[in-house]
C-alpha cells in the first residue's frame, strides 16, 4: 500500500540530488536520531549550529562559532540525542543538517554552502540543504546526513552515500516495527512526488493507539476530563495545519498570498 503526494512543500528543486541517493523520509524525533546514531556508529552534530556547551560544561547559546567536534561532548550529545529545546528551536528556525560530528569540516565548508536565488516577487531566499546539488559529492566523505524538511521541519530526510545504502534498509525495518509512516522521492511526469508507505497494520495500529492514549492522558491532566468536545477542536487544528502547509508551499514557489 502506497500513496503519492506533491513534494513541493519539502523541496524547492524539481529534481533534487536526494532523488538519486539512498534515502528515507520519516518523522524527526529523538528516537529517530538515536536510531541513526546507533546504525552509523557515530555521534551526530548540527551543521552549522555551534554546540551550546564548551569543554568546561559552560552553557552559551550565543556563541557564533565552535568546532563541529564539540557536539561530541556529553552535554551536547544529551541536547541533540534528546532533541531538547536548544536543538529543537534550531531545527525549526535554522537551515541545518545533522551529520557525524567528526566529519571533515573542510568538505562541509566546500560542498555544503547553499546557494541563493531571487523569487519572482523580488524576495531573495537561500536554498535549504535538501536542495544542495553537491549532496552526492558531500556524502562520500561524511557518510550520512539527516536534513529536517517540511513546513514545520518535522520530517527527517535521511541520506547516505550509495555504498552505505544498507543503512536505509535497516532504518526502514526499524520504522516498520515502530509503526511509522515513511516516504521516498519519486519523479512522475516531471513532478517531484513523495511516495508514502504506512507501516504494517498491526505495528501502525499499536503505535497509533499508544499515541492517542498519551494525548488523552495529557489533555485530562492539563484540562480535566477529555470528552467529545475534543473532536471539533482537533478538526479545527487539522484545518489550520492544512492551510499553513498550503501557505508555505505557495511561498516556496513565489505565489503571492491570497
Amino acid at each position: 500500500m502506497s500513496n503519492l503526494s506533491t513534494a513541493a512543500a519539502c523541496f524547492a528543486s524539481p529534481a533534487p540530488a536526494a532523488l538519486r541517493l539512498p534515502h528515507l523520509i520519516t518523522a524527526l524525533d529523538a528516537a529517530m536520531i538515536g536510531k541513526v546514531s546507533h546504525l552509523t556508529r557515530s555521534r551526530p552534530g548540527l551543521w552549522r549550529v555551534p554546540a551550546p556547551f564548551d569543554a568546561d560544561d559552560q552553557f552559551d547559546d550565543t556563541r557564533a562559532n565552535a568546532p563541529l567536534a564539540a557536539w561530541a561532548l556529553p552535554l551536547n550529545q544529551a541536547e541533540i540525542q534528546g532533541l531538547r529545546w536548544h536543538v529543537a528551536e534550531a531545527v525549526f528556525s535554522t537551515k541545518l543538517m545533522f551529520v557525524n560530528c567528526h566529519s571533515d569540516e573542510a568538505s562541509l565548508i566546500a560542498l555544503a554552502t547553499p546557494a541563493g536565488r531571487r523569487l519572482d516577487t523580488g524576495a531573495y531566499v537561500t536554498e535549504g540543504y535538501e536542495d544542495l546539488a553537491s549532496l552526492p559529492e558531500l556524502l562520500e566523505p561524511i557518510g550520512w546526513t539527516i536534513i529536517p524538511i517540511g513546513p514545520e521541519r518535522s520530517r527527517a530526510l535521511f541520506l547516505t552515500r550509495p555504498a552505505s545504502g544498507d543503512w536505509v534498509e535497516q532504518l526502514r525495518d526499524w520504522t516498520d516495527l515502530q509503526g511509522r509512516f515513511t516516504a521516498i522521492l519519486r519523479e512522475q511526469a516531471g513532478t517531484l512526488m513523495l511516495e508514502g508507505r504506512p507501516a504494517p497494520a498491526p505495528y501502525r495500529e499499536n503505535a497509533t493507539a499508544h499515541r492517542i492514549d498519551e494525548f488523552l492522558g495529557d489533555m485530562e491532566t492539563l484540562f480535566g476530563e477529555a470528552n467529545a468536545t475534543v473532536l471539533p477542536a482537533v478538526e479545527q487544528r487539522l484545518q489550520a495545519r492544512r492551510e499553513l502547509r498550503q501557505r508555505v508551499a505557495n511561498a516556496r514557489q513565489g505565489v503571492p498570498p491570497a
